[in-house]
């Protein structure tokens, strides 16, 4: 039942994450339109990751052992994440759109910051024994990637 919920609470985030990264690929006519997608990205996934969180945190505790400390860690990771996502959405506000060569060169570190936040989130406590066991045999978590 928990890791059921944690999957489906996990899901809505990675389809969006997925989708909108399709939609950040695309050409924009302009720095204006490029700032509003990236930002819309962002906001989006803030927004996913809130959610996660709270359907994360609503799941409970797993019955395994010591299943108050993986359940802390799932929630700790996905906040990190939400929150890291706060922070990029933050700086996209300031990105400049008044040239191309300008929005790119700052979209790019803001890129780089994001990527450096995300790979700083600590998920070790994503590898449990007993909830990949529970995960592998659950439908909910087949759909996602990892």
């Amino acid at each position: 039942m928990y890791v059921r919920a944690v999957c489906s609470a996990i899901s809505p985030l990675e389809t969006d994450v997925v989708a909108r990264t399709k939609a950040l690929s695309q050409p924009a006519a302009n720095a204006v339109e490029a700032k509003k997608t990236l930002q819309g990205f962002l906001a989006a996934v803030e927004q996913d990751a809130s959610q996660a969180v709270a359907r994360i945190r609503a799941a409970g505790t797993p019955d395994i052992d010591n299943g108050k400390s993986v359940a802390n860690e799932i929630v700790r990771t996905f906040t990190q994440l939400r929150d890291a996502m706060r922070a990029a959405s933050v700086k996209a506000r300031t990105l400049p759109t008044d040239s191309a060569s300008s929005y790119k060169t700052a979209a790019q570190a803001l890129n780089a910051s994001v990527h450096s936040s995300l790979s700083n989130i600590d998920s070790s406590g994503l590898s449990n024994p007993d909830i990949e066991r529970a995960a592998s045999k659950e439908p909910a978590c087949k759909s996602l990637s990892s």
